[in-house]
């Protein structure tokens, strides 16, 4: 595969009546471990069959006054006001009666308008009333998650299931951590390992809510895993989208799979509706214009492309694969000083990736070279391409392009010689 060319991207969730002070915050700083550790819970203690709650008649009237404005505001849209209002009474709630859900919507409330750090608040001030609370677990892990925090989410998450095995959101996201596990490793029998764990996930799951639809698009995608060694996977992933698609066809992870299906089945034209119909329901779906940029590039519809990779750098500005493929946009347009600021922005983002440097190569050997009337400014162009091909080598690459980038060292210094032996020519001057 050449460094400007393009695979597609796979697909790609304040009572203190315990005591004890507050955990520090994991939203901010530090690496991906730097979360407060999860509670030691006891294996099923947050259990919901364990732990039946009996509410008293004035506690269940308030908490479902607070319950019915949270789903007004969660069918009508959410505003910080909404927000900042519905944690208001179930704080009142929590407060009043010490009920643990009635806490833990508090941060749900915050968690609706993205108020994170309010949120992690919340969750965590619901785990020191009931430190076995599955549910605050587990959205705790995705703050961490969507904070970038991804090894603290996980700990979160495994710590949801052995509070409460029978908690959905928490396996399906574990399911999600090992499908990229699943693409990443190279050994056959780890790969049948994270497999099964994943299909273990979402097979209870599906136990409890045999309509959850995160589930079923997650089953498929494990199934799309694999195909190189055996083809009848992309049957069963059809089957298991097929069931997420009765119960909401318009659900834009479900129509980014479809794509990533006809996309192993080579069907271009069909990949590239599901991933645009991807972005109709979420314009936000980074990996979904991620592909529509990629696939319109192999179309060469470059201002399609363009209009997509800008999208994505304006939602996730350090997104590398986003620069590259903004400046091949940028160059197809004849955009040359805009592709090479993309590489370059590229370059500056990730020194250690090679395809800004091979792009950058293939820019000045066949695209500025070619623009320059003067010889000697061609040659320095040449020159340029091959320093270029030159780095890129010494780069992180894939070891299969490497013999590309060496081919175009030696087509720049036979075409740098031939200027060279031309210029002294035309000057009457011997060649050397």
């Amino acid at each position: 595969m050449k460094k400007n060319q393009f695979l597609v991207i796979a697909f790609t969730c304040a009572l203190a009546a315990c005591g004890g002070k507050p955990p520090k915050s994991g939203l901010t700083g530090g690496g991906s471990d730097d979360v407060p550790p999860p509670p030691n819970v006891g294996k099923g203690g947050g259990a919901a069959e364990e732990k039946k709650v009996e509410f008293t008649k004035d506690a269940r009237k308030d908490f479902e006054a607070a319950a019915a404005y949270f789903d007004q505001n969660d069918k009508g849209g959410w505003n910080e006001q909404a927000c900042r209002g519905a944690a208001d009474k179930f704080s009142s709630v929590a407060r009043e009666h010490k009920i643990v859900e009635a806490q833990y919507m508090v941060g749900r409330s915050y968690h609706a308008c993205n108020m994170a750090t309010e949120a992690e608040a919340a969750y965590q001030d619901a785990l020191r009333m009931n430190k076995d609370h599955a549910p605050s677990i587990s959205n705790l892990g995705e703050l961490y998650w969507q904070a970038g925090k991804h090894d603290g989410a996980k700990k979160y998450w495994e710590t949801a299931v052995k509070a409460d095995p029978k908690i959905i959101a928490a396996r399906a996201n574990l399911a999600m951590l090992l499908i990229e596990e699943m693409r990443a490793t190279k050994n056959d029998a780890a790969w049948s390992k994270l497999e099964k764990e994943a299909r273990d996930h979402l097979s209870s799951v599906l136990a409890v809510d045999n309509s959850n639809l995160k589930a079923y698009v997650l089953y498929g995608m494990v199934y799309l895993e694999g195909r190189q060694k055996n083809k009848n996977r992309l049957d069963l992933a059809k089957l298991l989208l097929d069931e997420g698609a009765k119960i909401n066809e318009k659900y834009a992870p479900l129509q980014h799979a479809y794509g990533m299906l006809n996309l192993y089945r080579n069907n271009l034209t069909e990949a590239l509706s599901r991933f645009s119909q991807a972005v109709e329901l979420d314009p936000k779906f980074v990996e979904a214009r991620m592909n529509v940029g990629l696939i319109t590039l192999g179309f060469r519809k470059y201002d399609v492309a363009k209009e997509h990779f800008a999208k994505v750098l304006e939602l996730d500005a350090k997104n590398y694969d986003a620069m590259i493929g903004l400046g091949v946009a940028q160059r197809g347009l004849a955009d040359l000083d805009g592709a090479e600021a993309s590489y370059n922005k590229a370059k500056q983002t990730d020194p250690k990736r090679g395809e800004s440097y091979f792009n950058l190569g293939v820019l000045y050997k066949d695209f500025r070279a070619s623009k320059e009337a003067d010889l000697r400014a061609s040659q320095t162009a040449y020159r340029t391409a091959r320093d270029y091909f030159k780095e890129y080598l010494a780069k992180d690459g894939n070891p299969a392009d490497d013999d590309e980038a060496k081919a175009n060292i030696e087509d720049c210094d036979k075409v740098i010689k031939q200027l060279e032996d031309f210029i002294k020519a035309s000057a009457g001057q011997p060649a050397q």
